[in-house]
C-alpha cells in the first residue's frame, strides 16, 4: 500500500501542477495582450465603468478558467481517493485472505497435535496391557510349572518356547528336555499325551496341533530306537 502511495501521489500532484502552470501561462499571456492593446486606462478605467469590451471578456476568461482549475484540482483529488479507496480495499481483502489461510492452518495443525496425542495415548495403553498381559502370563506359567515334577516341568517349558520361537520344529535342547520327560515313563504315547496337555492352556488351537505333530515325531522315534535295540541285544 505505501510503495502503492510513493508512485500514485507523485504523479497526480506532478499533473496538478502542471495544468495549473499551464493555466496561469494562458491567463498571463491573454493579460498581456489586453494591457497592449487598451493600455493603461482602459485597464484601471474605462473596463471598470463601463464592464465592456475585451478586457471584461478577458477578465470573464480568467475566472472561467481559474474555476476550471479549481473543479480540476477537486476531480482529481476526488479520482486520487478512489484510486486509494480501491487500493485500501485490495490490500484488505488480501490480508484478511491470508488472515482467513493462516487461521485454517492453524485449525488443522491444533487437529492433527490433537490425534497425534490420542495416537501416542492409545499406544501407551496397548504397550501397558500387553506387558500386564505378559506379565500375568508369566506369573501363571511359573506358578504351574511349579506344580509339576522337574522332567514334566522341563518338557512343558520346551515345548512353551518352542511355539513361541516360531520354529518348524523342535530345537536340540527342547527335543531333549521332552525326550527326558517321556523316556521314563513306560507308555510313551501316554508321557506325550501327558505333556500336551499340561502344556495346552498356554496354547492356541492351531498350536496344538503343531505340537502334537512334534510329539507324535519323537515317540515314534524312540519306538523305533527300542526296537532297533532289542534287535540287536536278540541277534547278540
Amino acid at each position: 500500500m505505501l510503495v502503492f502511495k510513493r508512485k500514485i501521489v507523485p504523479f497526480i500532484l506532478f499533473k496538478q501542477k502542471e495544468q495549473r502552470a499551464e493555466l496561469d501561462i494562458e491567463i498571463a499571456e491573454k493579460r498581456d495582450r489586453l494591457d497592449a492593446e487598451n493600455g493603461n486606462a482602459i485597464k484601471f478605467g474605462v473596463a471598470n465603468l463601463f464592464g465592456k469590451g475585451k478586457y471584461a471578456d478577458m477578465e470573464k476568461e480568467n475566472k472561467r478558467l481559474k474555476d476550471e482549475l479549481t473543479k480540476q484540482k477537486a476531480g482529481l483529488q476526488q479520482k486520487l481517493q478512489q484510486v486509494l479507496d480501491v487500493e485500501r480495499n485490495r490490500q484488505s481483502q488480501q490480508l484478511a485472505a491470508k488472515d482467513k489461510k493462516i487461521e485454517e492452518l492453524q485449525t488443522k495443525l491444533k487437529g492433527e497435535v490433537f490425534r497425534h496425542q490420542q495416537d501416542n495415548q492409545e499406544k501407551d495403553r496397548i504397550i501397558r496391557l500387553k506387558e500386564s498381559v505378559i506379565n500375568d502370563y508369566r506369573e501363571r506359567l511359573g506358578h504351574y510349572l511349579s506344580t509339576l515334577s522337574e522332567l514334566l516341568r522341563g518338557a512343558v517349558k520346551a515345548v512353551i518356547d518352542y511355539v513361541q520361537s516360531g520354529y518348524r520344529s523342535f530345537s536340540y535342547r527342547q527335543d531333549c528336555d521332552v525326550r527326558s520327560y517321556i523316556n521314563g515313563q513306560t507308555d510313551k504315547d501316554e508321557a506325550a499325551n501327558t505333556v500336551l496337555n499340561a502344556s495346552r492352556p498356554f496354547l492356541k488351537a492351531n498350536e496344538c496341533e503343531r505340537v502334537k505333530g512334534q510329539l507324535s515325531y519323537i515317540v515314534n522315534d524312540m519306538k523305533e530306537e527300542q526296537q532297533q535295540s532289542r534287535g540287536r541285544g536278540f541277534h547278540m
